[in-house]
């Protein structure tokens, strides 16, 4: 009779590399499902990135002395230890490490990243091994040696250099100091800052995913015949009970992967109709902000042609009864208003009207950036859901694509920064 710790302990084992494999599976469709977006379309909400890594200050590494954004470093020391028999090995002897705040810039613009919190690929920037005729033996390194030393160092440095090209996932909100996104840590959700590209870092994740499959996929049959290795017991049940686990280990592995598509698919439009909610936020300040507006331009205005096309305008704006709907809602008009007052400078001299008008900017330069997301996260999934196998999933729950915005009249804010050369 077949002893039952074998399976059961496989059966684990093969449960445990499956529930691996599709978590790796789940990221990396994560990162698949999100769209690489310009600096200028990023407003809240987790975004992907492309571009280099720039500071007003660089750091400086401890080792290399290489101009960084981020660093870390570690020294080793070799020793060899005789007791019944010899042993070496390595001993880790100091570390050490700095990083702060960056921009990413791309041919938009730049974004402030704060990079705590993240998942960090860095990149190798100085790997030397020293004796102690070496300079950097002591120069870098603590003067005390470990028991057993051989006199040999290994001086390891990685960082994200000055210029470097990057991939950035993570969480944009408003920054609090001016109208425009940063990332920071997000909650529960991906945050990668790499050195490699996006290619890289899914392909990882995707031979994480199959490896772990297969691992699984093979546990239980070996847990089998390892078991029955010494145990008489017949080819044919043994063979069943193979093609059982492997059957029931497929079944399980379908189910989860469906779950897991259907999980991101549904991910997916829950970050277009957030998306969507950010339009309507600012649609909505913008709806109370342009009857006063509209009254100060009118009370202060001659009865020129173009002034009272504005208030118009405003007016019309001011009377939209649902924010959100592709129309006269969805024009832009800080630039109509900027003609206007250099037009008209006296519009300038109240403190009230140019108060107001400094609010529609920002007000306007938050729609834009809302709108770049939307946009941009709203044609993926449409995307998505035409793929196959997805297609076929999107079409059970009867998931459809969302309209996109085709407004192109808002204000942008201009971020300027001096970075490092």
């Amino acid at each position: 009779m077949l002893h039952p710790a074998g399976p059961v302990i496989g059966s684990l084992l093969a449960f445990a590399a499956l529930l691996f494999s599709l978590r790796q599976r789940r990221r990396q469709r994560l990162l698949a499902d999100l769209p690489t977006s310009k600096v200028q379309g990023v407003f809240i909400g987790l975004v992907e990135l492309k571009g280099s890594a720039e500071s007003e200050a660089p750091l400086v590494s401890h080792l290399a002395a290489r101009r960084c954004v981020d660093y870390v470093w570690k020294i080793e020391e070799h020793w060899r230890r005789t007791t019944t028999y010899t042993t070496t090995g390595w001993e880790t002897v100091a570390r050490g490490g700095d990083q702060h705040s960056f921009y990413l810039k791309d041919d938009t613009g730049t974004l402030l990243v704060h990079p705590r919190g993240a998942r960090l690929d860095r990149v190798s920037i100085f790997d030397r091994t020293a004796t102690r005729a070496d300079e950097i033996y002591h120069g870098k390194g603590p003067a005390r040696s470990v028991r057993g030393s051989t006199g040999k160092r290994r001086f390891r440095e990685t960082g994200i250099p000055l210029h470097a090209p990057i991939y950035v996932v993570g969480s944009a909100r408003e920054r609090p100091d001016l109208v425009a996104p940063e990332i920071v840590a997000p909650g529960g959700s991906a945050f990668i800052i790499s050195t490699r590209d996006e290619s890289s870092v899914t392909g990882g994740l995707a031979l994480a995913s199959w490896f772990s499959w297969l691992l699984g996929f093979l546990a239980t049959p070996l847990a089998l015949l390892i078991a029955a290795h010494d145990q008489p017991i017949s080819p044919a049940f043994l063979h069943g009970w193979m093609i059982f686990s492997a059957c029931a280990y497929l079944a399980l592995w379908m189910l989860g992967w469906i779950c897991m598509a259907h999980n991101s698919l549904i991910g997916l439009r829950e970050r277009v109709r957030q998306g969507w909610s950010l339009i309507d936020v600012q649609l909505k300040r913008r709806h109370d902000l342009l009857p006063s507006l509209a009254a100060a331009v009118s009370g202060l205005s001659t009865h020129e042609r173009e002034v009272q096309t504005l208030v118009a305008d405003l007016r019309a704006q001011s009377q939209a009864t649902r924010p959100g709907v592709a129309g006269p809602d969805h024009d832009g008009l800080a630039p109509e208003l900027r003609m206007v007052v250099e037009k008209y400078p006296e519009l300038t001299a109240n403190q009230d009207f140019a108060a107001l008008q400094r609010e529609l900017v920002t007000t306007e330069q938050r729609i834009a950036l809302a709108r770049a997301y939307y946009n941009d996260i709203a044609t993926y999934y449409a995307t998505r859901l035409e793929i196959i196998p997805d297609r076929f999933i999107a079409s059970l729950r009867k998931l459809t694509p969302e309209p996109l915005l085709t407004a192109t009249h808002f204000e942008r804010a201009n971020v300027e920064v001096k970075l490092a050369a």
